[in-house]
């Protein structure tokens, strides 16, 4: 009871005493008021009852003879049963014979239908309808009702005796309570006296008065020896603290020493940070301009050698016009594979910076420069609802470019090839990581085919650098496309992976940041 949270120890005894003494007088009165009201509707039930057998006696000759007056006298005779309001005789046709209705009732008294040997209690009076029989032959019914005038004096009587007997009651319970709960109060109350002088004072040589051998002298008990554990304690505690300092200081001249290890190291690292980046800098602008210086000569091969194929095609064997070929197709894969070393450089070396992009377009533009390759593979590709996101639209142009490219290319042999591209953006985080920076909204790009397939073993391989799991007279490629779109999902802040099993068709999954930070939009 939350009333008695704040309360002193005193009142909430008194209180508790209170009450339950008062529920349980309120719940005795109740009893014995509610036995006195069934008892008297039985008593008023039984003499109606017995005043209806009396009528029914004493009519069944009117009944027989049907004599209407004899009837009307034999009720005349209720007017001394002062709670008696009206009366009626039924013939064994269920019609009135005869009725009455004490003179101070107002209002023309109708009988209701009439009913067999039941009696019904209502507001403020009772209906009994009682069957008259003769030698085993039904004559007819009576019927009566009564007022309810005696049994509302009873209970009126009634509470009024209950109310002077719980207000006595209530005020004995309350002299007693206020007496008796000194038993139980005195001693926590010195209990709680003693334990605010220990907790103001830091003194734990004081001790509690133990008042008796109950439960409450065994928690004074056990509150006085937990004061001499305190105590000892205390002491030892003192002790301890002297000692602690000591290391303390100790453990502190160790610490400074510590950090400043960790800080000379932390140097260490940095320096050692921007080495790699340059270091890694340096290598991607080594592969750029290698890439790029090897272009010349190599057009100077595809030059001659289709000059070479022109003049001299007539005067070469077929040996000679072999090797022209072979070469020739050489420099062409040395081409692709620059063309593939320069895309992979650039995207680091030559990127764009961020902006808004419509994912949706860019597919459309990609899809419409594959057509004839679509076309000649004798497939389809499906294209999907896509957002707009912050990317580097050129870089997202070559990820579905390859990505699309792939999956025609790696189609089963028979079977036309079916693309399917699709976006999705993941479930929104809570508003409250979002703001805490702990979370960020994404996008999910998938590509979708029912071409080959690769077992799920070489996940990792097939996005590192001319890794291919098929020959090249298989597949045409350098094995650099997946390595670019990696690295251009690790540009965007994303990743990228894939589910696929063996001719069952691959389902490829860009994941990136709907929003780039501010600091590198354009």
């Amino acid at each position: 009871m939350r009333f008695l949270r704040d309360v002193s120890l005193k009142r909430k005894l008194t209180v508790i005493i209170m009450m339950t003494s008062s529920a349980t007088l309120l719940l005795a009165c109740a009893a014995f008021v509610v036995y006195e009201m069934a008892e008297f509707r039985q008593d008023l039930v039984d003499d109606l009852t017995v005043k209806a057998d009396v009528i029914g006696s004493q009519s069944t000759a009117a009944l027989k003879y049907k004599d209407p007056k004899a009837a009307t006298e034999i009720l005349g005779n209720l007017k001394k049963a002062k709670h008696v309001v009206a009366a009626a005789i039924y013939s064994r046709d269920g019609k009135v014979l005869a009725k009455y209705q004490r003179p101070d009732a107002g209002g023309d008294f109708s009988p209701p239908p009439p009913q067999y040997n039941r009696h019904l209690f209502q507001s403020r009076h009772v209906e009994l309808f009682r069957e008259i029989v003769d030698n085993r032959l039904d004559l007819g019914a009576v019927y009566l009702k009564s007022d309810l005038q005696d049994l509302n004096n009873r209970l009126k009587q009634y509470f009024n005796i209950l109310a002077a007997v719980l207000a006595v009651s209530i005020g004995v319970a309350w002299l007693l309570s206020f007496r008796l709960q000194r038993v139980v109060s005195r001693p926590i109350l010195h209990l709680a006296k003693t334990t605010r002088e220990v907790s103001e004072g830091k003194n734990y040589s004081l001790r509690a008065v133990k008042h008796g051998n109950d439960e409450l002298g065994e928690l004074i008990d056990g509150f006085n020896e937990m004061l001499a554990q305190i105590q000892a304690r205390d002491a030892e505690l003192e002790r301890g603290r002297d000692y602690l300092e000591q290391r303390v200081q100790e453990r502190t001249k160790e610490l400074q020493q510590e950090i400043a290890e960790r800080k000379q190291t932390e140097e260490r690292l940095k320096a050692t940070a921007v080495r790699l980046e340059r270091s890694n800098r340096e290598l991607q602008d080594f592969a750029y301009v290698a890439s790029h210086d090897l272009q010349e000569p190599l057009r100077k091969v595809q030059a001659f050698g289709d000059r070479l194929k022109a003049a001299c095609a007539k005067a070469l064997a077929a040996e000679g016009s072999d090797y022209l070929e072979r070469m020739q197709a050489a420099a062409k894969r040395m081409q692709v594979l620059i063309d593939d070393l320069l895309a992979f450089s650039r995207v680091t070396t030559k990127a764009n910076p961020f902006e808004s992009v419509d994912l949706q377009k860019i597919a459309r533009e990609v899809l419409s420069d594959l057509e004839v390759r679509v076309q000649q593979a004798g497939g389809q590709v499906e294209l999907g609802e896509l957002p707009a996101i912050d990317a580097d639209p050129l870089q997202m142009r070559q990820l579905f470019q390859n990505l699309v490219g792939n999956a025609l290319k790696f189609h089963q042999e028979g079977k036309p090839p079916v693309v399917k591209v699709r976006g999705q953006i993941l479930k929104p985080p809570s508003a409250e990581a979002a703001g805490n920076g702990q979370a960020e909204a994404l996008c999910q790009i998938i590509v979708e085919d029912n071409g080959i397939g690769f077992d799920e073993k070489y996940l990792d391989r097939i996005f590192v650098l001319f890794q291919r799991l098929h020959g090249r007279s298989a597949y045409e490629g350098t094995g650099i496309g997946l390595a670019i779109c990696r690295k251009i999902a690790d540009r965007h802040g994303g990743n990228i992976t894939a589910k696929s099993a063996p001719g069952a068709g691959s389902t490829f999954v860009v994941t990136l940041p709907l929003k780039q930070p501010k600091q590198i939009l354009a």
